[in-house]
C-alpha cells in the first residue's frame, strides 16, 4: 500500500457546536482548524478532513487563512438528519461539498431520505457515521439500518470514540448484509477527535495522489480503515478536557480561541459546576457508552440480511428523487 494515501475522515473544531446546551454558547470542540491541521499532517494523514457539526466553517476559515494548503484539505461536514415521522437522528459525513450544498443540506435535515437523495444527485460521496450511537433499541436499529444501508455509499467502521466492540459487530453486519451484493458501500475510518489526543486514532487509507482520486477511490469501495477505538478511559479524559476548555473560555477569554465572557455563560458555568463536580459527565458518557455496548453485542447483526423482511410498522424508504421545492435557487 505504498502508493495509498491517509485520511481521518471525521476530524471536529472550534466550529461544532454543542447542540444540547446552546443557551451557554458551549462547544463540542474547542480545537482549532490550524491545531487540527498540524497535528493530522504530523501523524502521517495526507489529507485533512473538517467535518464540523452542520458545518463548513472550520475548513473554510482554514483555507481562507492558508488557501496554499487547498489540495491537501477536504471540505466535510457532519450533517445531522432524521428520519421522517420519528424523532430518530443519524449523522451522515459529507465529502467534497460546497456552500450551495451546504446550504441544501440544511433545508433538508428534517428529512434523511430527501437528504440522501440529494446527495446522490450531486454524486457527492457521503458516509453513515458511527451506526449504532443514535439508537435506542435493536428493534429499531435493525429497522432503520435494512432501509438506510442500500442507499449510502458509505458506512464508518472504525470510529476512535466509538466502543471497541462497535468496530466487530459493523463489520459482521456489513459481511452478512453485503453479501451477493456487487456494490455494498465501502467501510472507512474516522477519529470522531474533539482534542488532539484523538487526532488520527482511526482513518482511511485508500489510493490516489489527489484528494479528488482519494474520495473517487472510497466511492469504488477501494479503501480499508485503518486504527484502533481508544476506549473509555480516553473517552472520559476528552470529555473532561473540552469541559476545561469551556470554563477557560467563559472565565479566562484571553487564553481560549473561542471567547465567551459574558452573563449568561458566567451565571450558566456556575450552574453546571455541581453537576461536573458530582460526576454527571461521568455517568452520562458511561450510560450512552453501555447503551452503544448492548445494541452492538446484542443485535445478532452477523444474521442481518439484504432480504430480511422491514417490518410493517415501518414505512418503506420513499423514492430517492429530491422534492424541488426544498432545494435552493441555483
Amino acid at each position: 500500500m505504498e502508493s495509498w494515501c491517509r485520511a481521518d475522515l471525521h476530524l471536529h473544531t472550534l466550529h461544532s457546536g454543542w447542540r444540547r446546551l446552546h443557551l451557554i454558547d458551549a462547544r463540542d470542540s474547542y480545537l482549532t482548524p490550524e491545531a487540527a491541521f498540524v497535528t493530522a499532517r504530523r501523524r502521517g494523514m495526507d489529507f485533512v478532513c473538517f467535518t464540523d457539526h452542520d458545518s463548513i466553517d472550520g475548513a473554510m476559515e482554514f483555507l481562507s487563512r492558508h488557501p496554499e494548503e487547498e489540495e491537501r484539505v477536504i471540505v466535510g461536514e457532519e450533517r445531522e438528519v432524521r428520519l421522517p415521522g420519528t424523532k430518530q437522528w443519524l449523522h451522515l459525513a459529507v465529502y467534497g461539498l460546497n456552500e450551495r450544498d451546504h446550504r441544501a443540506l440544511a433545508r433538508l435535515s428534517d428529512d434523511a431520505f430527501q437528504a440522501i437523495a440529494y446527495l446522490r444527485e450531486r454524486q457527492l460521496l457521503f458516509a453513515l457515521n458511527h451506526p449504532f450511537q443514535s439508537f435506542r433499541s435493536i428493534g429499531r436499529a435493525r429497522r432503520d439500518l435494512l432501509r438506510l444501508l442500500p442507499l449510502v455509499p458509505a458506512v464508518e467502521v472504525a470510529n476512535s470514540s466509538s466502543p471497541r466492540s462497535h468496530r466487530i459487530a459493523i463489520e459482521a453486519m456489513l459481511d452478512s448484509w453485503s453479501s451477493g451484493r456487487s456494490s455494498p458501500p465501502a467501510r472507512i475510518g474516522g477519529s470522531d477527535a474533539h482534542t488532539t489526543r484523538r487526532i488520527a486514532a482511526t482513518f482511511t487509507l485508500a489510493p490516489g495522489p489527489t484528494k479528488e482520486e482519494f474520495l473517487r477511490s472510497i466511492a469504488r469501495g477501494e479503501c480499508v480503515p485503518g486504527g484502533e477505538a481508544m476506549g473509555l478511559p480516553a473517552l472520559m479524559r476528552d470529555v473532561y478536557q473540552v469541559i476545561g476548555e469551556y470554563y477557560r473560555s467563559v472565565h479566562a477569554p484571553h487564553t481560549s480561541p473561542v471567547a465567551r465572557r459574558d452573563r449568561r455563560n458566567i451565571l450558566g458555568s456556575f450552574g453546571l459546576l455541581p453537576g461536573v463536580l458530582f460526576g454527571v459527565p461521568v455517568s452520562l458518557t458511561s450510560l450512552h457508552v453501555l447503551r452503544q455496548e448492548w445494541i452492538a453485542r446484542a443485535g445478532r447483526w452477523d444474521a442481518l440480511r439484504a432480504d430480511e423482511p422491514i417490518p410493517a410498522t415501518t414505512p418503506a424508504a420513499p423514492g430517492l428523487e429530491p422534492d424541488p421545492a426544498l432545494l435552493p435557487d441555483a
